[in-house]
């Protein structure tokens, strides 16, 4: 397997690096839009206009945390003519032969995934998540280090769920919806709505000032 990196400013690249390692995956090159890296190997570094057809039979991850911004650099990778990657899943994680994990997604070092899920495309796991069995992830979800989902969960495409967080069985999380750190979610979070504490509840957001605008990590 080849792999291209796309986001190679933001500080998740040392992990995607070293996954890459530890399954003896080839890095192609890591491309960094905004012109700078915290590649671990910054002898692999491009920009995107010295890269743009030279890669081949190589598919493309991305490393930013953000979902939106993951989504804006998938796009750029696919305008280049790019194609997204198989999965990219450290050889520590506890995934069953149940599930499905969809392309350009990155399960990183310990995460625990339950039977009969699916993970839709570009999505990021971090390290040590717990997912429960017949849960339902959709593409362009974050789900940040430590943080526990119990079994039947369905979380929509573009969410993001904070690290520690908690969320009980059978809990439906929206569309662009954003789950606090260490948040204990009892109930069901619309489409597009900030929630946070214990238990949690709605709260306004500035994405603009919050954590959630990263446009710095790339």
């Amino acid at each position: 397997m080849r792999i291209i990196l796309f986001g190679v400013r933001s500080p998740l690249v040392v992990d995607y690096e070293e996954t890459c390692r530890r399954c003896s995956i080839d890095i192609v090159a890591g491309v960094s839009v905004a012109g700078s890296s915290r590649m671990l190997d910054a002898s692999l570094v491009v920009s995107l206009e010295e890269f743009e057809g030279k890669a081949e039979n190589a598919g493309f991850v991305t490393c930013a945390f953000s979902s939106s911004r993951r989504r804006e650099l998938a796009g750029l990778a696919q305008s280049a003519g790019l194609e997204s990657a198989d999965a990219l899943i450290d050889p520590t994680a506890v995934l069953p032969a149940s599930i499905r994990v969809g392309r350009g997604s990155f399960i990183n070092a310990c995460a625990v995934i339950g039977g009969a899920s699916f993970i839709g495309e570009h999505v990021l796991i971090n390290r040590a998540v717990s997912l429960g069995h017949h849960s339902l992830v959709g593409d362009f979800v974050s789900i940040g280090p430590g943080a526990t989902l119990a079994s039947n969960i369905q979380v929509g495409d573009g969410a993001t769920i904070g690290a520690g967080a908690v969320i009980v069985p059978n809990i439906r999380i929206g569309r662009e919806a954003v789950v606090g750190a260490g948040s204990l979610v009892r109930r069901d979070v619309p489409d597009g709505v900030f929630v946070a504490g214990n238990p949690a509840v709605e709260k306004p957001l500035d994405r603009e000032k919050s954590a959630l605008n990263t446009a710095g990590e790339e």
